[in-house]
């Protein structure tokens, strides 16, 4: 196609790279705040759920130590506790009035601070407490291999002993890190596949939704390329005829010519517009019920060649007489050319049945346009591409038809145009002239 190469449509082409950066951008950003949100969420629910652990194994045990009459701690009851036996680290300190603290019993030693750190929560947890039973501290630290860790506390006071205790609980800082880490990478991965999804669907529809407009495009292109083509031929001549500086005698044949010319270049306007806006969907062939014999009669009749033979029965078809006129104008022209060989033979056109044939006596078809004679830009001997022949193909389609060229019995070529015939009866044939 012609129009891929001009600059509406590389501004398409660029258009639709933009919108398809735009909506990878948007989407991009859209999975990236969902993601980030969705990993936030779930960390602050793991932290909190470890937080809540470690509340539950302090308070727990907390309130499951006792001491015997010897004012000595009866730590049987923490080690037996179910709550110490789990995931939780635990450490139960003590100290008497003016002494430092002591570490009385460990679980899972390494998910806890350091000695120092230990005996610092615990003097937060008293000095928390305000000498409140059971009152909970919530502590973040890190472990002695510096794991980000969550620690509470829980005291213990009795009135009949000095010593005060307490219950350390420490987790990792947030449950189940493991499955948050996978989580924050099939976020990551599925996050990817939809952007990339996304980028490619937004490739297509944009594409798609170009495809119309990148036709008509082309047919711009092939519009104004048909007009230059059939224009030239008739604009060279009224150009000769206007610089010729005719002598008085010939002044008014030279203005006929020159009216001839100008009448045909605005049939081939109206044709080429009118087969444009068609091939658009502006406009839909005209359906009017006609006499193809009389239609090619009166195309033959402009021609104005005296080797034109027109030999017609009456013929009725449902078509566009103007699209119908040019395909035959051209059928026409078509023969008159590759037949000029033989100044002295004719070219006859047949009507009948739907059907319009036209006759040369030239050298027969072209070997290189055989195979395609009906395609756009097809050259033959002269040189001249197969624009006429292109538009004889077009209208027969549009009309529901066909076009076909083949050699004829005794050299030449037959050129044909069959639409489908109107359900119509008409009278009897009209008699061959010349």
């Amino acid at each position: 196609m012609s129009a891929h190469r001009s600059p509406a449509v590389a501004r398409l082409k660029r258009a639709r790279w933009i919108m398809t950066a735009l909506a990878t951008v948007i989407t991009a950003t859209a999975v990236l705040v969902f993601g980030f949100v969705a990993a936030s969420i779930d960390a602050h629910a793991r932290q909190t759920r470890a937080q809540d652990q470690a509340e539950e194994v302090a308070g727990g045990l907390a309130r499951a130590i006792q001491h015997d009459d010897k004012q000595v701690l009866d730590l049987s009851t923490v080690i037996d506790d179910e709550l110490a036996k789990g995931s939780t680290a635990v450490v139960v300190a003590v100290r008497k009035p003016g002494e430092p603290w002591k570490q009385a019993h460990t679980y899972q030693r390494s998910l806890m601070p350091d000695d120092t750190q230990i005996s610092t929560l615990a003097t937060q947890t008293e000095d928390h407490a305000d000498g409140l039973l059971y009152q909970g501290s919530r502590f973040a630290g890190t472990d002695i291999t510096g794991r980000s860790v969550t620690v509470a506390g829980a005291p213990v006071f009795w009135n009949d002993w000095d010593s005060i205790v307490v219950i350390l609980a420490g987790t990792e800082s947030m449950a189940d890190a493991g499955a948050h880490r996978i989580l924050v990478w099939e976020l990551i991965a599925g996050g990817g596949l939809l952007v990339l999804l996304s980028a490619a669907a937004t490739f297509l529809l944009s594409g798609r939704s170009q495809r119309q407009a990148l036709r008509m495009l082309d047919e711009h292109e092939q519009f104004l390329g048909d007009a230059a083509h059939e224009l030239r031929t008739p604009l060279t001549t009224l150009k000769l005829l206007t610089e010729s500086r005719p002598k008085p005698e010939e002044v008014q044949q030279t203005l006929a010519e020159a009216r001839r010319l100008s009448d045909r270049m605005a049939r081939l306007v109206t044709g080429l517009l009118a087969r444009a806006r068609m091939q658009s969907g502006i406009a839909e062939p005209e359906r009017t019920l006609l006499r193809l014999d009389q239609l090619a009669e009166a195309v033959a009749e402009e021609a104005a060649d005296e080797r034109i033979v027109v030999t017609a029965h009456p013929s009725v078809v449902v078509g566009d007489p103007q699209l119908l006129s040019l395909a035959i104008r051209n059928m026409l022209e078509n023969g008159l050319t590759h037949g000029a060989v033989n100044r002295a033979a004719p070219v006859e056109v047949h009507v009948a049945e739907g059907r319009v044939s036209i006759r040369d006596h030239g050298p027969g078809v072209d070997p290189v346009m055989s195979a395609s004679p009906f395609n756009r830009g097809a050259a033959g001997r002269s040189g001249r591409n197969g624009i006429g022949l292109a538009l004889v193909a077009w209208v027969a389609q549009a009309h529901g038809g066909n076009a076909s060229i083949e050699p004829a019995v005794g050299g030449g070529t037959i050129a044909t145009l069959w639409l489908p015939p109107a359900d119509i009866t008409v009278g009897s044939p009209v008699a061959a002239h010349r």
